[in-house]
């Protein structure tokens, strides 16, 4: 396959933004599990503590960053994520195909979708909404513990809480799916490059609209 084969799906600015954000994340959610179990002795969740919150202000300016300095791109994907359409909600009957061709070797037809299927843009609503709640609540928690009225809180910490769990169960039909898709996964961390082909079987209305080959 040529260099001419590949469309650029994943610009150098997003991959360094996604690998900071993975990074962070995973840390946040380990050491979260961590902090709600509390397996270990004082002094070792006193550094979890400290790690979890680390990893909270390297997200944070992650995304402040990724905001400021690619704000066409963070409106570019809110706009896509957001829009759907009748064939979303048919990508969501059969589930993209994923369960038949995974499960049971099975191909079924999958309604054309764009640069994300209905899936992803589901998922890229709850990192949006759920991303923006987990940061705000955060650094609520951790600087303004004493200034919150004691109700206020609890209902910050609640609210900290099962957004974690939901982006966390989220993040792992993710890294499957990523993973089984390996020219993703690749494009995502390396070059950002997927084969056209690739791209035109499963983002036909992406390549259509929007896309042309690079060499």
């Amino acid at each position: 396959m040529t260099d001419s084969s590949f469309i650029l799906k994943h610009p150098m600015q997003v991959r360094v933004f996604h690998f900071i954000l993975a990074v962070s994340f995973l840390t946040l959610a380990v050491t979260g599990i961590i902090l709600f179990q509390k397996p270990l002795q004082e002094a070792a969740m006193n550094t979890v503590i400290q790690i979890h919150v680390v990893a909270g202000v390297v997200m944070t300016l992650d995304a402040l960053a990724f905001l400021f300095l690619a704000f066409d791109r963070v409106v570019m994907f809110t706009k896509r994520v957001f829009t759907f359409s009748g064939n979303d909600l048919k990508w969501f009957t059969v589930l993209g195909g994923y369960p038949q061709k995974i499960l049971l070797h099975k191909k079924v037809e999958v309604p054309p979708m764009g640069k994300y299927n209905a899936g992803q843009k589901l998922f890229g609503i709850f990192v949006l909404v759920g991303g923006t709640l987990l940061i705000l609540s955060g650094w609520a928690l951790w600087t303004l513990p004493h200034i919150i009225p004691h109700g206020d809180t609890s209902m910050i910490g609640t609210i900290h809480l099962y957004v974690s769990w939901i982006l966390i169960l989220f993040l792992l039909v993710h890294l499957f799916l990523g993973i089984y898709m390996v020219d993703d996964f690749k494009a995502m961390f390396l070059h950002g490059r997927i084969p056209y082909e690739d791209a035109a079987e499963k983002s036909p209305l992406w390549v259509k609209n929007d896309i042309c080959k690079i060499g």
